[in-house]
């Protein structure tokens, strides 16, 4: 016998819920987080927020599983493939740098590397599902496009994402200097096309 799908109500609120915990977690971090405080936050029950995720632990998981999804860009693979190499790096770039860079990614970054001893699998889903999911989307475009074999396509898409990151984005994560002027994007872009650009002259 299936399980009977969520109703509508049912998924507003786990939605509510994941957005809710999502702010309390960036802004408190997971210790300083409580399920009253998530319920309070939402208008809702504790026992609402317990009959959606069994335990803070389910909870923390939920939010950072939820915002690397709200984080993906499903449809830039297919937007690469419409545009010369140049400009699907260079879009690829763009909206790569976008995304590593937005206040609430970086948010989401940290409270993963603070929590990532007490909760090893987070690290592992948020590296899978960000980088390395960044990495593999480049090297397949690579291989397909730029006669690369698999591993180095993999390896100059990796070496792309370092150039596009960049140091500024160590600061960044530190609180150094959270934005980078237009002018350093258009730099970082630039370095990290060109690069891949040379390694297939």
């Amino acid at each position: 016998m299936s399980r009977r799908k969520p109703s509508e109500r049912s998924r507003a609120m786990r939605a509510a819920i994941l957005a809710g915990a999502r702010r309390l977690f960036l802004a408190q971090g997971f210790e300083r987080t409580s399920m009253d405080a998530v319920a309070a936050a939402i208008g809702a029950s504790k026992m609402t927020v317990y009959r959606h995720f069994r335990s803070k632990e389910a909870l923390f998981a939920g939010t950072v599983s939820a915002s690397c999804d709200a984080i993906a860009d499903p449809d830039l693979a297919r937007a690469m493939e419409r545009l010369p190499l140049r400009r699907a790096l260079d879009m690829f770039g763009r909206r790569s740098l976008e995304t590593i860079f937005d206040p609430e990614t970086l948010g989401l970054h940290r409270l993963v590397i603070a929590e990532s001893a007490r909760f090893p699998e987070l690290g592992r889903m948020f590296y899978d599902r960000g980088p390395a999911t960044n990495v593999a989307t480049l090297a397949a475009y690579l291989a397909r496009n730029a006669a690369l074999g698999a591993e180095e396509a993999e390896r100059i898409a990796g070496e792309f994402m370092s150039l596009l990151r960049g140091y500024e984005h160590m600061r960044a994560l530190l609180g150094l200097g959270a934005t980078l002027s237009r002018r350093e994007r258009e730099r970082q872009i630039l370095r990290a096309v060109d690069h891949v650009l040379d390694k297939m002259r």
